[in-house]
């Protein structure tokens, strides 16, 4: 039976503080941008960016607290945030002038006097100087007079308050080659140009070599000054241990990131230090770290075999590893922290899987890793398993032992469907083979692709309820959206009225018209994003490594990595196969109420309908229970998004389409009116690919049979699947067993990813109401996982809500 090793003590007194401390505002380098940008208004693009890196590298605090061995850091002080005002600075200014930042309910900051006052002095400069106020000038005229439709994020202004995000960079090339050897690449370049002359476009890539230069010294400087601080700390320590450890961290930090890695303690040190930098750079938003197992092995083994190391150090480097991942945390606006609750970052790590041989690529660092997030009890960083034909019956055992332990980590991911699905946007078979999964539950080419998972970082997801209701609503949304109130003006297409359609098949085309349209406007509302981010954020300290981008001269925001893609995601889909099925149901099949009479119900929020909703509810049948007249209707509309985003391009190559919601199915839900399958106006839609909450009735395997209707393989962009399961029904090993088969089958359905939650809904309840005695209770919420006590308590309450399953 899988157990958990002990923790060292100083893991543990570790783990302890960061569970203690509370978050705070760090601005060493908001200031320091802020300064940099003032003085230097005549630099644009990649060089401005690079220039600006490289100042922060040279002067950004560094700081080894006590105890640690893996060290780097964006903020002065532990667990500080730090800032990021060239994205987007409204939101802050609001919650900073009203000190709401540092009181609301999720997520507060402790933020000093000093500071405050500092970044509203200076707020003002921002605010036409950040991507977000340049992008609103840029959105395309003719989608002003459709804002306020409810099916996309995107309104009148302020878009785009983050990057674009969600990505992993090529961490082998920092492993392996050194920024050293990346900086002379570049170099060279630069001086063949000058040499030969800089005719044409050459110039452009002329200057991005210079950036690339730029950043990569950068990145040797800051290294550099933490080896100065390591030496500085060992001279004074009077602590034997401690003088050893820190001379050898001091050698390490001089020697990393200017060379190629030598030992497995220089790999997880470079892996951290390139995330810093890439942090300190740009917005920490969803930047995954990829294949971590398949980066360390070598060296693991390497320093195992030569006694430079033991499996106990292995694992104790590991562990001090993720807690230094789970430190960094970033600062949202409090609306999109109900998304993202808990502090979370998602800087995913992917494990497992197949190597591009097609061979199994589990390893000792594999379980490693389990162990960590097992005993460690931490949400950040994600973990992703890759699951194929040939995963080892124990790392299924140690898996699923953990997820039962740390609330849905990890999750579980289909070979056998995403590699094809990858191929099918224009990946290589050994490219596929190499994916990671990104942010939540994004598939991607690891270190080779520029995904842009989540489109613009902020405009991600896309209501589907709510094109379903502007299709039989004549193109209006009966909700007002983001302080907009609702209109008597159509602002999608005018596809008439419910009660007007004679036959459900003018619903399924209003529908069709509408969820087509508003891809389309997405879409080019994201275009037209990139067409603004790429000048004004490039991001050199990414393509440094990525593959591609060297190759071309060229940054990964032009295009410059091997692969391209940008992805939409789309919410509700269990809302939609309902409300269309119930519509033939109750009005084009059995009659039992007249389109009116159901447009009316809608309309007045079922009063004085209740009679009709209580028969939706508890006597009509519903998606997620395994019944193929309703699941049909999953597929059907599922299949009319994916085509309608697969086949959108952008200025780097074509979209691609998801099915998840973080816990934006909450926030979406609040903004729909109620929904012909029985939902009341303002609850939450349904999560991700799953049923609506509490309507399976027929346990897992319905909703298995349902679920698997979905044609996930038009989903590159990654499917969620969440369920949830009592405790009582997954004990010991006959539990593993039980879980094991169920994934399988699922997977050999043509299930895309599975996460899961074994706990009971009276004590999610219980835990609501006594939050002291739940502090490190973690559970599974859409494609992260937070403590339950640190969620907003509508993400509490859908989680209670969810259906309790058993085998």
């Amino acid at each position: 039976m899988y157990t958990l090793k002990p923790i060292s003590n100083r893991v543990k007194k570790m783990r302890n503080k960061y569970r203690e401390t509370q978050p705070e505002i760090c601005i060493a380098r908001y200031k320091l941008i802020t300064e940099f940008y003032m003085e230097n208004p005549d630099i644009t693009g990649s060089m401005k960016r690079a220039k600006n890196f490289k100042n922060i590298c040279e002067n950004i605090p560094v700081r080894i607290d006590e105890d640690e061995v893996i060290v780097g850091a964006q903020s002065s002080k532990y667990r500080a945030c730090a800032l990021y005002p060239e994205n987007a600075i409204d939101w802050l200014i609001d919650e900073v002038e009203s000190r709401y930042i540092s009181t609301r309910d999720i997520d507060p900051y402790i933020l000093s006097e000093e500071d405050r006052e500092y970044i509203l002095s200076t707020g003002d400069f921002w605010m036409k100087e950040c991507m977000s106020a340049k992008t609103d000038a840029y959105i395309p005229d003719g989608y002003f007079k459709h804002c306020g439709n409810g099916i996309t994020f995107f309104g009148p202004k302020g878009q785009s308050a983050s990057p674009v995000g969600h990505f992993c960079a090529n961490y082998k090339n920092a492993i392996n080659k050194g920024f050293g050897a990346i900086k002379a690449e570049a170099d060279s370049y630069i001086k063949d140009m000058e040499d030969n002359g800089i005719f044409g476009e050459t110039i452009d890539k002329y200057n991005f070599y210079r950036s690339i230069s730029i950043v990569s010294e950068g990145m040797i400087i800051l290294t550099k000054r933490y080896a100065q601080l390591a030496q500085n700390q060992a001279k004074t320590t009077t602590d034997p241990k401690r003088k050893k450890e820190l001379e050898a961290m001091a050698d390490s930090l001089n020697w990393v990131m200017d060379n190629p890695c030598r030992s497995f303690q220089d790999t997880i040190q470079t892996l951290f230090m390139y995330q810093t930098c890439m942090c300190l750079d740009a917005c920490m938003h969803g930047i995954s770290f990829g294949r971590v197992d398949q980066y360390l092995i070598d060296y693991y083994e390497a320093d195992i075999a030569n006694g430079t190391i033991t499996p106990e150090q292995g694992q104790e480097l590991m562990d001090l590893f993720y807690l230094k991942v789970a430190e960094m945390n970033k600062p949202w606006s409090y609306g999109a922290t109900q998304s993202n609750p808990g502090y979370t970052s998602g800087q995913l790590m992917t494990m497992g899987g197949i190597k591009e041989d097609g061979t199994d690529a589990s390893n000792a660092v594999t379980y490693m890793m389990l162990q960590a997030s097992g005993r460690l009890l931490l949400h950040d960083p994600p973990q992703a398993l890759r699951i194929h034909k040939d995963t080892p019956a124990e790392l299924w055992e140690a898996a699923l032992e953990t997820t039962k332990i740390a609330g849905g980590v990890p999750t579980f991911e289909n070979d056998d469907l995403i590699i094809p699905a990858l191929m099918s946007r224009g990946l290589s078979l050994e490219s596929a083979r190499n994916y990671c999964l990104i942010g939540c539950v994004e598939p991607a080419g690891c270190g080779d692709e520029w995904p842009a998972c989540g489109g613009t970082g902020t405009e991600t997801y896309w209501n589907m309820a709510n094109a379903l209701w502007l299709g039989i609503n004549n193109g209006k949304n009966p909700m007002g959206f983001f302080g907009m109130p609702p209109s008597e003006e159509s602002c999608g297409l005018e596809t008439g009225y419910l009660y007007e359609m004679n036959t459900f098949e003018d619903v399924l085309e209003a529908f069709k018209k509408q969820t087509e349209f508003f891809v389309k406007w997405h879409a080019s509302s994201i275009n037209s994003f990139e067409y603004v981010a790429r000048q004004v954020l490039p991001l050199p300290v990414v393509s440094a490594t990525m593959e591609g981008c060297l190759e071309k001269g060229m940054d990964v925001m032009y295009g410059g990595a091997k692969y391209n893609s940008t992805g939409i995601a789309g919410v509700g889909i269990g809302n939609v196969a309902d409300s269309l099925a119930m519509i033939k149901h109750l009005v084009y099949d059995e009659k039992i109420c007249t389109s009116r009479e159901l447009y009316d119900a809608l309309k007045s929020n079922w009063e004085g309908h209740e009679k009709l909703q209580e028969y939706i509810i508890y006597k009509a049948p519903h998606y997620g229970n395994g019944d193929k007249e309703i699941d049909k209707y999953a597929r059907w509309a599922s299949d009319v998004f994916a085509n309608a985003v697969n086949s959108c391009t952008g200025p780097r190559g074509r979209f691609s389409a998801g099915l998840y919601p973080v816990t934006t199915n909450i926030i979406f839900g609040k903004l729909t009116a109620a929904t012909p399958d029985g939902r009341f106006a303002g609850e939450p839609l349904a999560d991700g690919i799953s049923p609506v909450q509490q309507m399976e009735k027929n346990g897992p395997t319905g909703v298995l049979l349902s679920v698997a209707n979905i044609d996930q393989s038009k989903y590159p962009n990654g499917t969620l699947l969440n369920m949830k399961f009592h405790p009582s029904a997954m004990k010991g090993e006959e539990g593993v067993i039980k879980l094991t088969n169920l994934i399988k089958t699922y997977f050999g359905m043509g299930g895309m990813e599975m996460q899961i939650n074994i706990i009971s809904s009276d004590v999610l309840t219980d835990a609501q109401e006594n939050p002291d005695d739940y502090k490190n209770l973690i559970v599974r919420v859409a494609g992260f996982s937070a403590y339950f006590v640190e969620l907003h308590i509508d993400g509490q309450n859908d989680l209670i809500r969810r259906t309790e399953l058993a085998i």
